[in-house]
């Protein structure tokens, strides 16, 4: 099939997308960065189960606490991807721990490195061609008379090789950037395309997390007697800072201790509350076996994610979970939903944004996922703006309850009724100010919501514009 698709970084949506267009025929060619050998975080992520089976892996089986399959790690430094131990529930703690929730946890801890190269194995079998050491840089394109998504027609890239130093140019029909919250091919078309404008500090969280060994009879004399004073097993600590804290068990030997907090937050650094912790809990011993700092996207997603010749994904079009910051779930479900659409473009020799605006329609019409994200970040922008105290207040009246906080950590928009803060004022709680607050967060997500689920169902330059002006 003469149809060419370059991607340009090897986040899990990239790949997958690889894997599946070269596997239809079509040629895939991959621009990373990285080698194989440091391609991925050097890390384990939370990640959505579903969206893994989805994207084909051969997912491993719950056997009580467990993950059992042949890619789960039998140790820490044994073959596999995933970590062997399962959290099918999660603790969710107020900031200050003065009440928790328990929520059932759709997700599984995954090597990200480890996930990478396996992809990139995948991709290669299906017969995408892989090239290490060159980064994107510019696109290539050619502007009309037209404001807006259609005023440009992107026909390739130009890449640097690292090694050299050489820039290359690189013909495609289609262009598909992958490359993380960067988004340097985005940011190189005009600013009237509405597709250039680069991501507010407030649309981040600034994460660092690390893995410790960890003392597992002290961990589990810790569990039997209730102390928290050893360990606190699979919790996550909401609106701590500004953000999350978090411990996740590995396997019987490692734990991972994490925090992020707003990019722009005055208080502690999330190096310091990943710290404070471990001096709390003497199971865990000092000394990270391997982690990382960095970024990571929070904010709304794009409006659109593609033009002619040009398709943004993943983190690069700010698709990750707003109150968790996962994002690899997210960024394979829109290449899943990718696919078809750029297997029958490709069919019919066509890359124009008519044609590409299907992908837009699949994730915000035919998938929740997309009015959720922008509902989740209106809801998580008022949330971020209230003191720990009113938050252990929120969580111990039950205000925000389980099962909405298991559909946010989650991905998923579950609305909190209303009806719920008319009764707690009859009931004389006595904090008509926080709930007004909570209320313009609940209407602010709703109207996020419900404005995405009139998405323009095809590409209509006035139509879409008209949708802008009422966002």
């Amino acid at each position: 099939m003469n149809y060419r698709v370059v991607v340009v970084g090897a986040g899990p949506g990239g790949l997958v997308l690889a894997k599946k267009l070269a596997g239809q025929g079509i040629g895939v060619t991959v621009c990373e960065k990285e080698s194989f050998e440091e391609i991925g975080h050097n890390w384990s992520d939370a990640v959505e189960y579903s969206a893994l089976k989805a994207a084909g892996l051969d997912m491993p089986e719950l056997a009580g606490r467990q993950w059992k399959g042949t890619l789960v790690k039998g140790g820490p430094e044994e073959p596999g991807i995933f970590e062997k131990h399962a959290v099918p529930r999660l603790k969710v703690y107020s900031p200050g721990r003065e009440s928790f929730k328990e929520i059932d946890f759709d997700m599984i801890t995954t090597d990200r490195r480890r996930l990478a190269q396996h992809l990139v194995t995948e991709a290669k079998a299906a017969g995408a061609e892989i090239i290490y050491n060159h980064e994107g840089r510019d696109l290539l394109y050619t502007e009309n008379d037209q404001k807006g998504p259609g005023g440009v027609s992107v026909s390739g890239l130009t890449a640097k090789e690292l090694r050299s130093e050489k820039l290359i140019a690189i013909d495609a029909d289609l262009v598909v950037e992958s490359s993380g919250f960067q988004s340097v091919l985005r940011s190189s078309l005009p600013k009237h395309t509405g597709l250039a404008d680069p991501f507010e500090k407030s649309d981040f969280a600034l994460v660092h997390r690390d893995v410790y060994n960890y003392d597992p009879e002290s961990a589990e004399k810790g569990f039997l007697s209730g102390s928290e004073a050893q360990i606190i097993p699979d919790h996550y600590r909401y609106g701590y800072n500004s953000g999350y804290q978090w411990s996740h068990i590995h396997n019987e030997t490692q734990i991972d201790i994490g925090a992020g907090i707003k990019s722009d937050h005055q208080g502690a650094d999330p190096r310091e509350i990943v710290e404070a912790f471990i001096a709390e809990h003497p199971a865990v011993k000092p000394g990270p076996v391997r982690g990382g700092r960095s970024l990571c996207i929070v904010g709304r997603p794009l409006k659109n994610f593609v033009t002619k010749g040009f398709f943004v994904l993943g983190d690069a079009a700010s698709t990750s979970v707003p109150t968790t910051g996962c994002g690899v779930g997210s960024a394979i479900y829109a290449a899943l939903h990718a696919v078809e659409v750029i297997a029958e473009a490709a069919a019919e020799k066509r890359n124009d944004l008519e044609k590409l605006w299907e992908i837009n329609r699949k994730f915000y019409l035919e998938d929740p996922r997309g009015p959720s994200l922008a509902a989740l970040n209106e809801l998580r922008s008022v949330l971020q703006t209230m003191t720990h105290e009113e938050l252990d207040f929120l969580f111990e009246k039950d205000l925000i309850d389980a099962a909405t906080l298991q559909e946010a950590i989650n991905g998923r928009y579950k609305r909190l009724e209303l009806t719920d803060m008319a009764k707690a004022l009859r009931s004389g709680i006595a904090r008509p100010s926080l709930l007004l607050k909570l209320n313009k967060g609940i209407r602010a997500a709703d109207k996020a919501y419900k404005h995405y689920l009139n998405y323009p169902s095809v590409w209509d330059a006035r139509e879409f514009e008209l949708w802008q002006r009422e966002s």
